[in-house]
């Protein structure tokens, strides 16, 4: 009953915002309506997960963008090449500016990536051993310490977020930011609402889109709600178990691209059972991903047996790491560590219990409800709470976590992408494992002279993840998005998540 008094709540405020309840989400018909998991809590492109948000709905521009076929493009930049085997060179496009009128500038987009490289720890690992200098007013070069053949993939990341630095001098509001983007930032309240209006400086052709909200509705049953309601025109990170009631539902298309990102339960060391690998080793062996999958995928997710198996441009992925369910392999390796079977199946060692806190956020709670059954077979305890990623964020800082699910994508540099999850400071490294052979083999990946060895290198990366399991990989995250009939333009995308909002979107009887 409350359940259904919060979706009757959510609704009804989402119609006093300005939403009917006809087959489209606004009465104006160059209004674009979001409903989300989850909006930015800050509007500062060098906070953690900000810039994610803010390219999501049309607002910020990276240098370069990745496509829907996974290749990369220039998207602020005019062109991106490599010049020499440890050199970038970046053109500009003439006519870009900032959403102030300020020209985008070399200086200013050398001073913007300076500022994310300080005071974003993502930012400082992707741009590791990477100098940047002014070579013309347009121009710059990106110096590297070795042969860098993905750099173009890095300057897509989303925390590589272009903006005018001289606008971030204050505490950001939407009259002080300043990007690129096609829309440009009109209102804002933190994890609440954001409102946005066509930029008429961006660069490219203008959008038929006039006027955006996004509206941030954090319970997925009252997002499908909405979306089967016909309350918003795209409603992101759908639940599973709506899926098959979107899917026949009038009025609007499910959309659910394959996500190129792998949700991977992350593991602390420093919890005394999880410091032996054998341990770690066994958890992953006793995952049945095809369960997992199903069930928190509801068709739309499936397997990961390694980290990289969700990067469609790796289909050798697919073959390595923990390639199918073996419960029998997990016990024996628990047993080699000590971990005995009672009477009652429960395991433990020296009298203490093979005991495991595991937290989930987001759209992770289904997957850990299916683990938490799965490592219960094996003869573990396990504790499950799904918490804000705010406080899985603050329990790391403390050090007071076992295991924790996250996701980060794998489509991009990605000997950088692996350099976070096992680099002795990279910032998805969450159990600060010091991995001594990961390190030449990502100078390999990055110089090797052919592709074929970079592959190579980047595969055996993957399969050294596998031994030491830092995180057990289970599956890509489901993304599955409901859009509006009214609305044409969208485009399926394996990181869906930061292409929301198009520039080429169009609504029914829109300009």
């Amino acid at each position: 009953m409350l359940v259904r008094r919060f979706v009757a709540l959510v609704i009804a405020l989402l119609s006093i915002g300005g939403c009917s309840s006809g087959s489209g989400a606004s009465d104006d018909p160059s209004t674009l309506t979001l409903a989300v998991s989850r909006i930015n809590a800050s509007l500062d492109p060098t906070e953690p997960l900000v810039t994610s948000f803010l390219r999501a709905y049309g607002a910020g521009e990276s240098l370069a963008k990745i496509r829907a076929d996974g290749t990369v493009a220039p998207e602020l930049a005019g062109s991106v090449r490599q010049s020499a085997p440890n050199r970038w060179t970046v053109e500009l496009r003439a006519n870009a500016a900032f959403q102030s009128g300020v020209p985008v500038d070399a200086a200013a987009v050398r001073a913007s990536l300076e500022r994310s490289r300080e005071r974003n720890p993502l930012a400082a690992n992707l741009l590791a051993g990477v100098r940047i200098a002014e070579a013309g007013p347009r121009s710059l070069l990106f110096d590297t310490d070795g042969p860098s053949p993905f750099l173009d993939y890095t300057l897509a990341h989303y925390e590589l977020q272009i903006h005018n630095v001289a606008g971030y001098a204050n505490q950001a509001t939407p009259r002080e930011v300043d990007l690129t983007g096609p829309f440009r930032v009109t209102g804002f309240s933190s994890e609440r609402e954001l409102t946005l209006e066509r930029n008429p400086r961006w660069w490219g052709p203008a959008p038929s889109v006039a006027r955006i909200v996004v509206r941030q509705v954090a319970d997925p049953q009252a997002r499908a709600q909405i979306a089967l309601s016909g309350q918003a025109d795209v409603v992101d990170l759908l639940p599973s178990a709506s899926v098959a009631e979107l899917r026949s539902a009038d009025g609007l298309t499910l959309s659910g691209a394959p996500a190129a990102n792998t949700v991977a339960v992350y593991l602390n060391p420093a919890t005394p059972a999880l410091a032996d690998q054998r341990v770690r080793q066994a958890l992953a062996w006793a995952v049945n991903r095809e369960e997992v999958a199903e069930v928190a995928g509801e068709g739309l997710s499936e397997p990961s047996p390694s980290w990289l198996a969700s990067n469609p441009a790796y289909p050798q992925a697919d073959r390595q790491g923990f390639t199918h369910h073996d419960p029998a392999r997990a016990a024996r390796l628990l047993d080699e560590a000590g971990w005995v079977a009672g009477p009652d199946g429960r395991r433990a060692k020296d009298g203490r219990p093979l005991r495991l806190r595991l937290q989930t956020w987001g759209t992770e709670q289904p997957t850990g409800e299916v683990l938490q059954a799965q490592w219960r077979e094996l003869g573990g305890t396990v504790e499950l709470s799904h918490v804000d990623n705010a406080l899985a964020q603050q329990a790391r800082q403390r050090g007071d976590w076992d295991a924790q699910t996250a996701a980060f994508t794998t489509l991009g540099n990605v000997p950088s992408l692996i350099a976070v999850q096992v680099g002795p400071d990279g910032s998805a490294n969450y159990g600060r494992y010091r991995i001594p052979a990961a390190g030449p083999l990502i100078d390999k990946a990055n110089a090797a002279p052919t592709a074929e060895e970079r592959t190579a290198a980047i595969l055996e990366l993957n399969a050294l993840m596998a031994e030491v399991v830092p995180s057990i990989p289970v599956h890509p995250r489901p993304q599955a998005t409901a859009v509006s009939k009214r609305l044409t333009g969208f485009v399926p995308h394996p990181l869906q998540y930061e292409n929301l909002v198009q520039p080429g979107y169009r609504l029914d009887g829109g300009p």
